[in-house]
């Protein structure tokens, strides 16, 4: 008995220590697979930033900078003449200062433009800033200045740090410099803290900010507490964050791991709260040299939790090995039940191929069951799968129908339900069907769980009789029409046609069917047939759809119109081949020819549109536009719209609002007497039409355009004698309280406001007492070409008394009206006369507010602008 009780006694104590030691690896473990998918995830986190940045660069680089205006204003920049360099880079700063103020929308913070030779041209950052070699100091630039390729990284700058996204800019193969697109560490930092969810630091090598920053820009770093051969940035980390410091310094590894330059991370206990600090190394591009660390701090309850939970099921781990042990002998043959009923369970599973899946939405983070890598051909647990990898192995005609389905479920908190296709790591195709639950938290999706099932033995039957019923279903659907299968040999050798090509060509379906009797293209007209299997052989090659009108020859020798549409397919047996329907337009075909015989006698144009493209135009449209038919139009233009011209007078696509969706719409809804249009005829001639809309059918239009030139045109001119001031051509007082209400509701409609800018040339009076009136006229006239060039198109320069001038333009803030006041102050002070000195001008500037007079606007612009004369002249007041 003795002797029972030390067996079983020693069975406890043995059981218990593998216990213990097992549940000690596992967590350790478990800790290295936490640091690992946090440092992972971390760095996938930081490497979608950076490249949604760089994304947001590309389109900004070509759609605004690598264009004809910016290609000029380099060119001109490269002028060994100051003067001419220096008017390039007012232009230039004018024609894309817009752009760049846009551009902080994607938290873009630099635009910086350099010679070939590496001199900076322009910074609009600090546009006082120029002409400094980047030699030795940006190595990118030098590098996309000698081989003329983009490159894209870090790198410390003479005033900023950043990420930066450099262009060559090239016209026809002429360098004309680069441009650098680049945003700052801090929006990076501020959008990892925001994706993350943790304290975040950025610190960066000692030794390259003394070598490449501006002195006066150095006080923008202190030292980080971190490591001593590092800084701090202080619209970063400002004194630097508590929390890290604390952390980093009871790491006694620090040093060394930070000296590896390699990315790390480890565990901390402080306070109770267990912390994950991850280390991401930042790479100057063109060195590929460690230059600084971005450290991510996080909170990890998960961990703290495990420890705990660790500890309460080791207790009742060994209490309920005591009572194993205790019952043991008697629990015996349960046990062995147990294991064989488990066994059959485990097969069960296998044989229903059942996975599942779990998706924590704010981390993006997935995790698969076994089962759905056996489905999908891989090995269990064999990488950290992603959504995207999933998606990957959907087959391709299934992965728009799975993520729409999976992100729409999301948005209608709905049960997601989808059944596809999927391509397995073998090669094969398998059916699957997929079902999921989500979580949310106040509103918010947090988390996902679902089940994959493999399905492919049920599908496979269920498709061969759905396969049946739609050829089935198709042939009924389409019975007044030929429905035709074909392969894609050169002779197009007929699989299938229905019997309704007896109807349309007079021969029988048998007739056609492997081309025994006749081939269908041998029908098509003469004149037609070189087209027609042109069109056919080239969607062939692009496997693409396709859609043809034609002629062919009926078995009475008449000619039938007909329209065939038909695209690529893959038949029972995987070979590829052409699936389509003729139908017969023989009728619609002599009603358009009878429709546009009567439009052609019409003296108006005339034109029918769904409002994206022409679908017919009377001959005077042609005549008008000198262009041979609507082909020959539709090389150049979509629709007759984009012919409007841009006048204020007219109406134009510019004046549509939000809320109406095609021009059609937007005219439709004015009064009558105002759809007038202005289009310039083949001679460049402007001409007014009066327009004319009417339905044809829900979709398409019927738009008349009558020619009004001779009343119209006599009307303009003698308004805009009434409206200009006759010596220097701006718009006078008529102008302004006849148009000023208009031009504020237009900016509120655009959700906007009417900014005011008020200025006078300083010292007008001696230019006239010292050179004369004549003289005088001259500086007011320049004036006013210089301020034309250097202001949008919509803005409007009103002269409004003497040498006095006001602005009216679109604003969102009194920020923006006081740095378009000064960029005109500059471009002015700097423009040189022949025969007379420089002038310069004051400037006061006002915010239009919505319950606010226009005078009393134009008063608070006029107290700024006699602040400015009181200040010293030249300047900008608001």
């Amino acid at each position: 008995m003795n002797k029972e009780i030390i067996k079983y006694l020693l069975i406890f104590i043995s059981l218990s220590a593998v216990a213990l030691l097992i549940s000690y690896y596992q967590i350790k473990n478990h800790e290295k697979e936490v640091l690992k998918q946090e440092k992972e995830m971390l760095s996938i986190a930081y490497n979608t930033i950076t490249k949604a940045y760089k994304t947001h660069s590309e389109i900004i680089f070509d759609t605004k900078i690598n264009v004809p205006e910016v290609h000029a204003l380099m060119k001109k920049a490269n002028s060994t003449d100051i003067g001419e360099k220096n008017s390039a880079r007012g232009e230039l700063y004018s024609l894309l200062i817009n752009s760049y103020n846009s551009m902080k929308i994607f938290k873009i913070k630099q635009l910086h433009f350099h010679l070939p030779n590496n001199e900076s041209f322009l910074r609009f950052h600090r546009v006082e800033k120029f002409g400094d070699s980047l030699e030795g100091i940006r190595d990118t630039v030098a590098y996309v200045n000698r081989y003329k390729e983009p490159v894209s990284g870090f790198e410390e700058g003479r005033i900023y740090n950043g990420y930066r996204y450099i262009y060559p800019i090239v016209d026809r193969e002429q360098h004309y410099g680069s441009v650098e697109i680049s945003v700052s560490m801090h929006e990076i930092v501020k959008h990892l803290r925001d994706e993350a969810i943790a304290d975040v630091e950025f610190i960066i090598r000692k030794d390259i900010v003394e070598k490449k920053v501006f002195e006066n820009e150095k006080s923008n770093y202190l030292q980080s507490k971190i490591n001593s051969n590092y800084l701090y940035e202080r619209v970063i980390s400002g004194d630097g964050n508590k929390l890290i410091e604390e952390i980093t310094a009871k790491h006694s590894d620090l040093d060394e791991n930070i000296l590896s330059g390699e990315a790390f991370n480890f565990f901390t206990c402080l306070d109770n709260r267990f912390y994950i600090t991850t280390f991401i190394p930042v790479f100057n591009k063109y060195s590929n040299q460690q230059v600084a660390y971005i450290v991510v701090n996080r909170s990890n309850p998960s961990i703290e939790y495990m420890f705990k939970k660790d500890r309460v099921i080791n207790s009742i781990m060994i209490l309920l090995l005591a009572l194993l042990t205790y019952f043991y002998y008697k629990m015996r043959k349960k046990h062995e039940i147990f294991e064989k009923n488990n066994r059959m369970l485990n097969e069960i599973q296998l044989i229903a191929k059942l996975g599942s899946w779990e998706l924590e939405a704010k981390t993006n983070k997935l995790r698969w069951s076994d089962e759905v890598y056996n489905i999908l051909g891989l090995k269990p647990q064999s990488f950290e799968p992603t959504y995207e990898i999933f998606l990957s192995y959907v087959h391709p005609d299934d992965k728009d129908k799975v993520d729409e389905k999976f992100i729409e479920s999301i948005n209608n908190k709905s049960v997601y339900q989808v059944q596809h296709r999927i391509i397995k790591n073998d090669g094969t195709v398998a059916y699957l069907n997929e079902s999921a639950y989500h979580t949310y938290n106040e509103g918010e999706h947090i988390y996902s769980i679902g089940t994959v099932h493999d399905v492919t033995h049920i599908i496979a039957y269920e498709e061969k009789i759905l396969h049946i019923q739609n050829e089935l279903q198709s042939i009924v659907d389409h019975i007044p029409d030929i429905i035709f299968r074909s392969k894609t040999d050169k002779e197009m050798t007929m699989l299938f046609i229905n019997s309704a090509v007896y109807k349309i060509t007079g021969y029988k379906a048998q007739a056609f069917i492997l081309n025994r009797v006749r081939n269908y293209r041998d029908l098509i007209h003469p004149d037609d047939r070189e087209a027609v299997e042109s069109k056919i052989q080239e969607a062939i090659k692009n496997r693409a759809e396709y859609s043809i009108e034609y002629r062919i020859l009926n078995s009475l020798g008449d000619v039938v119109w007909v329209k065939e549409s038909a695209e690529m397919s893959i038949d029972e047996e995987a070979q590829e081949c052409i699936e389509g329907v003729i139908t017969d337009i023989t009728h619609q075909k002599g009603t358009m020819e009878k429709l546009r015989k009567f439009i052609d006698i019409q003296d108006s144009i005339v034109l029918l549109t769904d409002s994206r493209k022409i679908l017919f135009a009377n001959q005077k449209f042609f005549d008008f536009f000198g262009y041979e038919d609507l082909e020959d139009f539709s090389k150049e233009y979509p629709c007759i719209s984009n012919l409007f011209v841009e006048d204020e007078t007219f109406f134009h696509v510019g004046k549509m609002l939000p809320k109406e969706e095609h021009w059609i719409r937007s005219l439709l809804n004015l009064p009558g007497r105002e759809r007038i249009v202005s289009m310039l005829n083949r001679e460049k001639k402007a001409h007014a039409f009066s327009v004319s809309i009417n339905s044809y059918d829900p979709q398409t239009y019927v738009v008349n355009f009558s020619d009004i030139s001779d009343t119209m045109f006599e009307k303009l001119q003698l308004k805009q004698k009434a409206i200009r001031d006759q010596l220097t051509g701006a718009y006078n007082r008529t102008f302004f309280d006849s148009s000023v209400h208009s031009i504020i509701n237009n900016n509120e409609s655009q959700n906007g406001k009417t900014g005011i800018i008020l200025f006078d040339i300083d010292h007008f009076k001696d230019i006239n007492d010292n050179y004369g009136h004549a003289a005088g006229d001259e500086v007011l006239k320049a004036l006013v070409e210089i301020v034309g060039r250097f202001t949008r198109k919509e803005d409007k320069l009103i002269r409004w008394g003497g040498e006095e001038f006001v602005v009216i333009m679109y604003a969102k803030t009194i920020g923006d009206i006081a740095r378009q006041a000064e960029h005109l102050r500059f471009v002015i002070q700097n423009h040189k006369f022949d025969h007379l000195p420089t002038i310069t001008c004051s400037f006061g500037v006002a915010l239009h507010e919505h319950d606010e007079r226009i005078e009393e606007s134009i008063k608070r612009a006029d107290e700024k602008l006699y602040e400015a004369k009181r200040g010293g002249r030249n300047q900008v007041r608001s």
